[in-house]
């Protein structure tokens, strides 16, 4: 089946893997669309799917570079795309070159040597822009924009505002990247204020802006600006950095500055160390949480199992430490593929019933999928384990998720979808998803006392009920909630009132539960 492989609207490139005679997985296949829009497939070298990934996301922006050159090779040189001025100081600053890729221009940037001031500058939803109106009007938009930011920074140049505070000059280059990123390197010490100041500036003349898209139209833009004062060898990362977030957060500029970045870049530094060890001595440690029956609440009905690290000190690290980490180094799946195999370890040898909890960025990711299902065919286990699905508000391809739970459901295994009630979709969810259980949403049953939560949550029970769908109600702090869960007709309860998570030894003394007939 074709697997979408990168979020964006014109390179939806699909990924398959190519295999020898003998089933061995030996690269992928990438298809996405050349500088002219024809559709090209390629093979490439891969070990795995993120690997392919990035070579794909390289095309693209070599293709994008590429209908860039083409564009502006067909456009004018005007007077309104200015290519050098002269300095107040009377000194030569180059306002626009083209440079080939993010490493040309930190090449450029590091050659100049201290600290270094860059913002780079993205207009968002520049995908729908090509989309509805074309790529050469796209494109002539981006040349528009790079007039535009050129022309306002020559206005701050001349007005002498730098001057009064002490600069000689406003020294300055502007150059293009690839599609829509723009890179402006200032060549003065600015402080973080006058930085603001400067993207300020530049973001209210993008704005005020029409840009022409037909012949008595126009359209008005955003752009996202992250920058960056840093050692030049860094300062474009840090910018990198900071324009990813401003883009995650839907801001339209974000600072980041040197002794952040520093202090960051240890942690992160220290933090990738403590994954790679994790992976490398197949530390990862599955801790297991009982969940408990309405009527059996003395020993478990099955366990939630719940990922941990453990750090040089022998300390155990819950994924707030290393979660959000593992997937920016793009080692999260190595810890999905330990986590799982551990599971199916216990399942293996306990006569136990088991939750493993997947989101739905791992149900796309193929590896992670065919190894879990795999791990069913071989193991047989599939009766005894529940995939509880997180993140079931972000649920995108239906299509591809209930594909997924169906071959779950052919090998026995029982489906749940996580906090319940937290977002409209989770109804939704209800109705195109083959769902065994809900786990009601925890903010939620931690309000249980109050008359209108509990209202909402018996409405929810009983929902579920006529769809023939249990319910589990997590959070369950103490008695006083246990019982008001009890009392609007939850089927399951699980908290650490009821039992806090352990590794699995020390579940296995706490509650008792015997080998498996068939475990070696």
């Amino acid at each position: 089946m074709p697997i979408r492989t990168i979020q964006d609207k014109h390179y939806k490139g699909i990924s398959e893997l190519y295999r020898k005679s003998d089933g061995t997985v030996t690269g992928y296949y990438v298809t996405y669309r050349d500088e002219e829009g024809k559709p090209v497939k390629r093979r490439v070298a891969a070990d795995d799917k993120d690997e392919a990934l990035r070579k794909l996301v390289d095309i693209r922006d070599e293709v994008d570079r590429l209908k860039q050159e083409k564009a502006m090779s067909a456009l004018p040189h005007t007077a309104e795309h200015p290519v050098k001025k002269n300095s107040a100081a009377g000194q030569s600053t180059d306002v626009s070159h083209e440079v080939h890729s993010m490493h040309d221009c930190q090449k450029r940037i590091s050659a100049y040597g201290g600290k270094a001031v860059v913002l780079l500058i993205d207009i968002v939803a520049f995908d729908d822009i090509r989309i509805l109106y074309g790529y050469e009007k796209a494109e002539q938009m981006v040349a528009e924009l790079e007039a535009l930011v050129a022309s306002a920074l020559g206005r701050l140049k001349n007005d002498g505002y730098f001057r009064t505070l002490g600069f000689a000059a406003f020294d300055f280059e502007l150059y293009h990247l690839y599609a829509d990123r723009l890179c402006l390197f200032v060549k003065n010490d600015f402080s973080h204020r006058l930085l603001d100041f400067i993207a300020e500036k530049l973001h209210a003349s993008v704005s005020e802006y029409a840009f022409s898209v037909v012949p008595g139209n126009s359209i008005h833009i955003n752009v996202s600006i992250g920058a960056s004062k840093a050692d030049g060898a860094v300062s474009l990362m840090y910018a990198e950095k900071a324009l990813q977030e401003a883009k995650r957060l839907h801001n339209s500029y974000i600072f980041y500055d040197s002794g952040s970045a520093e202090r960051n870049a240890h942690f992160s530094n220290k933090t990738y160390e403590l994954l790679q060890e994790n992976i490398e001595r197949r530390m990862v440690t599955p801790y297991f949480q009982g969940i408990f029956r309405n009527d059996a609440l003395t020993k478990p009905a099955k366990f939630e199992s719940l990922m941990r690290l453990v750090d040089r000190q022998g300390r155990i690290l819950s994924p707030a430490a290393f979660l959000e980490k593992s997937k920016e180094y793009r080692l999260y799946t190595q810890l999905m593929l330990q986590m799982i195999d551990k599971v199916f370890d216990v399942l293996a040898h306990y006569d136990v019933s088991v939750t493993l909890n997947l989101s739905y960025v791992d149900i796309n990711n193929v590896l992670l999928r065919e190894s879990l299902l795999e791990r069913l065919a071989k193991e047989g286990v599939g009766r005894r384990l529940t995939v509880e699905i997180l993140e079931s508000d972000q649920i995108r391809d239906l299509e591809t998720v209930n594909e997924f739970i169906f071959r779950l459901k052919k090998s026995g295994v029982m489906i749940a979808i996580d906090d319940f009630g937290s977002g409209y979709s989770n109804y939704d969810n209800l109705l195109n998803l083959e769902i065994d259980y809900v786990k009601l949403d925890g903010s939620l049953i931690s309000k249980i006392h109050d008359r209108k939560h509990r209202i909402i949550l018996g409405n929810m029970v009983n929902i579920c009920h006529e769809l023939g769908i249990e319910t589990v109600a997590e959070y369950i702090s103490d008695t006083g909630v246990l019982r008001m869960a009890q009392s609007i007709g939850v089927d399951y309860f699980q908290g650490h009132h009821l039992h806090k998570p352990q590794q699995w030894d020390d579940a296995l003394q706490t509650f008792g539960f015997t080998e498996a007939a068939y475990a070696s």
